[in-house]
Order: structure tokens, then sequence, then C-alpha cells
């Protein structure tokens, strides 16, 4: 089969290796799309402590199950399929609760497996064992469920928060995440919901979302502007996507009393913290919370807000490449040439997707 093979820091081949053979209790999938994520950018850059090359990344994957060993039952030669990547144990306290993505002994696809950068990709028997397949409604593209995976995230993220009705959110970063993690917010009852960005381009693409304000911090004070658009309380809600000191500690500062910040993108590894006003969070009760990954429930939820419309998968993903051109996938990524960029090993096969999905530009 053809596979992006990551070789180190900044080289990637594109090569033929040998197709994952069924082993028992493992699944074959021959991947449609698999979307580039954040994180499969910073390894190509700069590398990752847990990845060690050769090996293939990509993590967002959307295929059809081509083969299934014989003990496997749950699943059929024929199904449309997600891969939630992370698998835990499933006997942990975590994993037991839901929380597979706590597993203290969690396993990556992309990090410990040869992931969906490739015509074809093996999930473990863990993976299957533990319910990490999720199958794609009728209704929903391979195109659209490759975005499923980072949604997942953002859904982990909004359910530890426990956004609730009427509440108002403000989202640092402008991005696919941020965009995300805006629409979500507003499924699950928000009330106003602002989008945060230091560049104006970014935030005229996102206009068409509809949100409720859109503030540029290249010629506005973040904090000011929410405090005026919230009557002087500040948001109830603040998600930082943006991975710098100086968006977390701007998401702090404009929190309500009582709000809830999410510091939902993390820092670079050579400066890992910021310097808050712990006064300011102890007098106005500001809760903290980290988010990191997501579960296979989460997964299968993202699924479903990609079917019913409430996340517009379609307006997101704005780029798809083959599987031949993934390095300028990833600099469409740096860049920040569109919102989200997918990676197809079979472009002929998706040409009906394709018609669907009007404003997607093809890089072949």
């Amino acid at each position: 089969m053809k596979a992006a093979i990551y070789q180190g820091i900044g080289k990637m081949t594109v090569e033929e290796i040998e197709t994952p053979q069924v082993q028992p209790g493992t699944v074959l999938i021959k991947v449609k799309a698999c979307a580039i994520c954040g994180g499969d950018l910073r390894t190509f850059r700069h590398g990752h402590a847990a990845i060690k090359p050769p090996i293939v990344l990509g993590h967002e994957i959307a295929g059809e199950i081509v083969e299934v060993a014989s003990d496997v039952t749950a699943y059929s030669v024929g199904d449309r399929v997600i891969v939630a990547p992370g698998i835990g144990c499933g006997t942990c306290s975590y994993c037991s609760s839901g929380w597979q993505n706590m597993c203290y002994t969690r396993k990556t696809i992309a990090h410990h497996y040869n992931g969906g950068f490739a015509e074809y990709v093996l999930v473990p028997a863990g993976g299957v064992r533990v319910g990490n397949i999720n199958r794609i409604p009728d209704e929903v593209t391979y195109l659209e469920a490759s975005l499923a995976e980072p949604l997942a995230c953002v859904l982990n993220a909004q359910e530890v928060m426990n956004i609730g009705l009427g509440d108002s959110v403000a989202v640092i970063g402008a991005g696919p995440i941020g965009i995300m993690h805006a629409e979500a917010a507003r499924a699950r009852g928000a009330g106003k919901i602002f989008l945060i960005n230091r560049s104006p381009r970014r935030l005229e693409e996102a206009k068409s979302f509809g949100f409720d304000g859109y503030i540029d911090l290249s010629s506005q004070d973040g904090a000011k502007a929410v405090m005026e658009l919230t009557g002087g309380l500040g948001a109830n809600v603040v998600i930082v996507t943006a991975g710098t000191p100086e968006a977390q500690v701007l998401g702090i500062n404009m929190a309500s009393k009582m709000g809830k910040v999410c510091l939902f993108a993390g820092l670079p590894k050579d400066q890992p913290a910021i310097t808050i006003d712990a006064n300011y969070v102890h007098y106005r009760q500001i809760a903290i919370y980290g988010a990191f990954s997501s579960a296979p429930r989460h997964n299968a939820l993202a699924l479903e807000l990609i079917r019913n419309g409430k996340v517009s998968a379609k307006k997101i993903l704005t780029h798809l490449v083959t599987l031949d051109e993934i390095c300028q996938g990833m600099d469409l990524v740096t860049n920040r040439a569109g919102l989200r960029v997918s990676v197809t090993p079979f472009l002929d096969e998706l040409k009906d997707e394709i018609d669907q999905h009007s404003g997607i530009i093809v890089i072949k």
C-alpha cells in the first residue's frame, strides 16, 4: 500500500509499504479521508518525544472496513466508520467511567501504531475490544466524518465545563477548533457567543457562522471588548484554543465572577508556564479547567452533531489534498490558508462527496 512515512523532523516520504495483515481481534480499514491535526503539524515540524520515526502519522480517520478478524463480531466488511485514536485499557477506573482519555496506559494510533496517512490502517485488537470504532451515519460523508475526532476533543472539554443554557461564551482563536467550540456551545444552548482572534482575515472568514460578536485583537483590547459586550460582567465561559501564554492570561482576565476558563490548547514545551493574578481568580471565584483528547463516546456524539447540522463540517473542511501532496497539505495548515485540511489516498472514490462540498479546494 501507499503511505506517507514520517522520517523525522521536516521529512515525510510517500512510498510503498506492506499492507497491514489482520490478526486476531483486529479490523482493517480502507482510509477514505484523514484530516491534518495541529498535532500532526507540530510533530512534522518539531518532533514529538513519544513518537519514534519512521511511522505513519494521522489520527483523524474516516474509512470503510475491508477485513475483520474471524473472532470479531461487532463490525462487518463494508461498514463506514471513524476511529477514536486513544485506546484505553478498558478496565481502570477512568476507562470504566467513560474517561478513556485519562487512562494511564493509553495507547494512541499514530503514536504507538501506524496512523491514517495511508491507504489502509489496522485498528489494534485493544481498540476494537473497547469500542474505538464508531459507525458513520448514512447522511454524513467521509469528508465530514474526518472532522469527528477534533470535534470529539471539543465535546470532551465542553462536557467537563458543563456549558449551559444562556451562558455567554468567549472563544479565543478563530481557527477550525475555535469555530467548532463556538458551534458546539451554541448547540448546548449558550446565549451569546464571541469569537476572538488576532488575525482580521480569520475573523472575517468566520463571520458566515453567525456568532454574536467578533473581536479583533490587532485593534481591540480583548478583555475590555468582552466586558462591554456583557454589560461589564465578563464571559461565563472562556475557551482558549490559541496555544500562547498571552491568550491564556487574556482568557482569565475576561471571565465573569464564577466564570469558567478552559485552557484547551497546550503551550510550547519550552514555555509551559503562565503568570496570573491569583487574587483575581480567588476573589472572582473563577474555575480553570484543562482538557485533553476525548473518549470514544465523544466521537459518537460528534458524528451526531455533524449529521444534524449543529456543527458545519462542510464549511470547516476547506481543503482536500491527495496522499501524494500531503506535504503541501502541511504547508496549508502552517500558513492558515483555510480552516481544516483533509488527506485522501483515494481521490477518485470521493468524487460524489466532493460534488456535495461545493466550496472545497482540491489539490492533487
